[in-house]
């Protein structure tokens, strides 16, 4: 049974894991204070003790343990009426309860869109492959078109909301175009991160997961971006935060009950582009061999390339030494005039890590399968 969202609430509560906690993100179509309730506990969206208000997209960190024990939470908020220095008014308070499924088991069932551009039906559909069995959605990058108006990220949490109903956790990576337009340089501000990095890992379960930022997928100086980027610095940055990452093994990668590593990023990096999309060899060499070495990923996740593809170690298409087999899963349909045009629809990738091995299916959003595939996992 559907249960209808409270008032002003646009989406169910996004989950995602970052690092060892969880982002909680809602958004609202007034201005609201919010907080979230998991077992005995509050958890606010606040700035220095200043419960926030002037912000449609609101974020709530609570830590994992606590909220895979409660397995559910509880969001609360008033929508301000006038936010004076004095004596601030505020409507009575709305709630919605929402159960909560950690991630658990030895099998687990993953969906990742990427490339969606703005679609939000096309891809909840494809997504409800699993149904009530999904384990972790994976978002892995273009999910909006561009940055610039700020209402095009609620896509993101309009298809997390179609697809979890905020019950289960969701894995966010940031694409190319998720770099455009005025609202880019505030991206922190309305997705997840890690201390404002776009970078990270984030355990669930027996899944340990590295989220990698290519930027975008050019040089700095490409008449495109007319100036307003710098990615190379940033990419500099990031690799600095790989190379500390591997030195915690025992903490990271390989902390106990870790069955499954898993590297997530839009961009498939190991791949040689044509020009002028290949850039940056001898800092993707240095990421590859990184991963290779001591991280020992058994699976990469891909968009970018709208194909469904699967990247074999050796094959054509790895150039700079891919560290495992990797995944490119989502194609969108009639989006723009360079797809295929007419009606929209989309292909996701659903996965099913089990055992020493990983099922990938590709499938259309009318529930056609398109393809499927076995991984075996290195050792």
């Amino acid at each position: 049974m559907r249960v209808s969202l409270p008032e002003y609430m646009l989406a169910y509560p996004t989950v995602f894991a970052v690092d060892d906690g969880y982002q909680i993100f809602i958004p609202f179509s007034d201005e609201v204070i919010v907080k979230i309730k998991v077992g005995d506990r509050w958890f606010y969206d606040d700035s220095n003790g200043i419960l926030r208000s002037n912000i449609r997209i609101h974020k709530v960190s609570v830590p994992m343990e606590p909220l895979d024990q409660a397995r559910e939470y509880t969001v609360a908020y008033r929508k301000m009426i006038q936010r004076k220095p004095y004596f601030p008014t505020s409507e009575e308070e709305r709630c919605l309860t929402v159960p909560f499924r950690p991630v658990e088991g030895d099998e687990l069932h993953l969906y990742m869109i990427s490339d969606s551009h703005n679609l939000t039906a096309e891809p909840i559909k494809a997504a409800s492959y699993f149904g009530d069995k999904l384990d972790l959605l994976v978002l892995n990058g273009d999910i909006p078109n561009h940055c610039g108006a700020v209402e095009n990220y609620n896509t993101i949490f309009q298809i997390a909301s179609g697809v979890t109903k905020g019950r289960c956790p969701v894995v966010f990576s940031r694409g190319n175009h998720d770099t455009r337009g005025i609202y880019a340089e505030e991206f922190a501000r309305y997705t997840p991160n890690s201390n404002g990095r776009t970078y990270y890992s984030f355990r669930v379960g027996k899944l340990w997961g590295l989220v990698l930022d290519c930027g975008e997928d050019k040089t700095d100086d490409h008449a495109e971006y007319g100036y307003t980027t710098c990615f190379h610095d940033f990419r500099l940055r990031e690799t600095e935060f790989l190379r500390e990452l591997v030195c915690h093994r025992e903490r990271e990668y390989g902390a106990a009950g870790v069955k499954y590593r898993l590297v997530i990023s839009h961009i498939p990096f190991t791949m040689l582009f044509p020009e002028p999309f290949n850039i940056e060899h001898d800092l993707y060499r240095e990421w590859a061999l990184l991963l290779k070495e001591k991280v020992k990923p058994q699976l990469m996740l891909h968009g970018h390339l709208h194909k469904n593809l699967l990247l074999e170690v050796g094959g054509p298409e790895d150039y700079l030494g891919q560290p495992c087999p990797a995944v490119v899963g989502c194609r969108p349909f009639g989006i723009g005039e360079n797809e295929d045009g007419g009606e929209k629809h989309f292909i996701g990738c659903a996965i099913t890590l089990s055992g020493q091995k990983a099922h990938v299916v590709f499938n259309h959003d009318s529930g056609q399968i398109i393809g499927e595939t076995d991984i075996s996992f290195q050792i």
